[in-house]
């Protein structure tokens, strides 16, 4: 089951899976649970501190998100891992989906 803190920080929705794994058991009630809060948000950071592995369904669901923003909305993760920062390198969404080293970070950029 799929559970993060949702904070509103101004125009912006902060996201904190509680999970240790974001991947294809829990990618469709992430995808499900937010989509609704960012779809009139043009920015949403979603913290990924208790995230230890992301797969490519975890990628497909932050694609998913951004997709259901207004346009020109956009999505940076926080608190990212190095194995996740890897994926995203390596699947060239590191530039779509920026890391920083933690919300505040995520929040001023």
């Amino acid at each position: 089951m799929f559970h993060a803190t949702l904070e509103v920080r101004e125009s912006a929705v902060v996201v904190t899976p509680m999970m240790r794994r974001l991947d294809a058991a829990a990618a469709v009630e992430f995808v499900g649970s937010l989509r609704e809060q960012v779809r009139t948000r043009p920015l949403v950071v979603v913290s990924l501190a208790h995230v230890e592995a992301m797969d490519a369904s975890g990628v497909g669901a932050l694609l998913s998100l951004l997709q259901a923003m207004p346009p020109g909305g956009r999505i940076r993760l926080a608190s990212v891992r190095s194995s996740v920062r890897a994926l995203l390198v390596a699947t060239f969404l590191d530039e779509l989906l920026p890391a920083f080293e933690d919300v505040p970070a995520a929040l001023r950029a």
